[in-house]
């Protein structure tokens, strides 16, 4: 166990690491392309293009070189079955013919002794969701993918991999949908993987679009029609800011609310981590920058200490970006079930009284999103902390007058 605890830590600290590269490594155009435009015949954007693939970071690496438009990948860092169901009504709002549905590593991060169960369990929830949802979708379940065998722990990892590949395989069977195993791109091809050992490079993405085009004999089925982007006012209203922040900004990119370019906001981002990253926050040169940090660190600093380190954020982008527009968000709510589990959101009325106060000090803008949580009833996910789709439009309508 100590061994997969390693591995795990490991995993993560990359994964994160990774992501943000590959996010700042991106072509940040300034303009998003238009909604309406059309892909070549027998293109892979064309042949998918009624599909959405739905999963964690590992199938969201197919928008990666412009492989396929975002609004068909629904695909985040350290996403779980749970997190997913979580933002199921975001995959019924795209309206797409087939979903692939791609997840797995993540749940087995945290193994528990019935953790095949409650994968199964989390996964047939997921999978009834979505029929119920979008009836006309045909679902295809991917097994999920091994590790590179060089990576510390793989060979327990990929063990349960295989346990659960073979109760997804069963799953689909029952529930009467497809299920495609990965396997043979493995023994047919020398796959690169990322430094990760769980990631893969570029060249994995056309391998893949191309065996699933085999299996399931796409190009001989009906498709519906392309999936289209109904986001475009808010990308160009915020197509020269950067949301820095955590998971829960992160989900502005996963909903394809905003383009992955305008936003950094990793799993687990701490203020520390955010630090990390203004390297990659300056080589975007921004207008504006959002940032809402706190409800990771409010778990693990005192309320000095966090002062201190968000005085260090500022101060480092205001030296590298001197015309910048900062806007600090106060630190959102949590729900009652969250608030039991760890008393020291208790702190967040007081942090935020922090942050306002710094904010004053340092002349940048303080945005309070209390009213916001007035105004509308908002609904948590499932853990208490993130937030269903719906508070996304609420965020960014909220937050539009402030890049006038």
């Amino acid at each position: 166990m100590k061994i997969v605890q390693r591995w795990v830590s490991i995993f993560l600290s990359a994964a994160i690491l990774s992501t943000l590269v590959a996010c700042g490594a991106a072509d940040d155009k300034g303009q998003t392309e238009p909604a309406a435009t059309q892909a070549p015949a027998g293109s892979v954007q064309e042949l998918f293009g009624s599909s959405l693939f739905v999963g964690d970071s590992i199938i969201g690496g197919l928008v990666n070189d412009d492989l396929l438009p975002e609004a068909n990948v629904m695909g985040a860092l350290g996403a779980t079955i749970q997190s997913t169901l979580d933002y199921v009504e975001e995959i019924a709002s795209r309206k797409p013919s087939r979903v692939f549905l791609s997840m797995g590593q993540n749940d087995l991060l945290k193994p528990t002794e019935d953790a095949k169960g409650r994968l199964i369990q989390q996964y047939t929830q997921l999978v009834d969701r979505i029929r119920e949802l979008v009836p006309v979708a045909r679902v295809y379940v991917l097994s999920i993918t091994p590790l590179d065998t060089t990576s510390p722990g793989s060979e327990n990892i990929n063990q349960q991999i295989g346990t659960f590949n073979a109760a997804l395989q069963k799953l689909a069977k029952e529930k009467g949908i497809d299920f495609i195993d990965l396997a043979p791109i493995f023994t047919q091809y020398k796959i690169q993987y990322d430094g990760d050992g769980s990631h893969f490079t570029n060249a994995f993405y056309p391998i893949l679009l191309g065996y699933l085009k085999e299996q399931t004999d796409l190009v001989n089925q009906p498709r519906g029609p392309a999936l289209t982007d109904p986001n475009e006012a808010y990308k160009a209203a915020f197509r020269h800011s950067i949301f820095l922040g955590d998971s829960i900004l992160g989900k502005l990119s996963y909903l394809n609310k905003l383009d992955s370019t305008n936003v950094i906001a990793p799993s687990g981002a701490t203020l520390d981590l955010a630090l990390l990253n203004i390297e990659t926050l300056v080589s975007r040169a921004p207008e504006h920058v959002f940032i809402l940090l706190g409800s990771n660190d409010i778990r693990l600093s005192d309320k000095q200490k966090f002062f201190k380190r968000y005085r260090e954020l500022i101060g480092s982008i205001q030296n590298k970006l001197p015309k910048v527009r900062l806007h600090i968000l106060s630190i959102p709510p949590v729900a009652e079930e969250a608030l039991k589990q760890e008393p020291r959101y208790a702190n967040i009325t007081d942090f935020n009284q922090a942050l306002e106060q710094l904010a004053d000090e340092v002349k940048v803008d303080y945005v309070d999103l209390s009213p916001l949580f007035t105004a509308n009833k908002i609904h948590h996910a499932n853990n208490g902390i993130h937030f269903k789709p719906d508070f996304y439009p609420l965020l960014l309508d909220y937050l539009k007058g402030h890049v006038k």
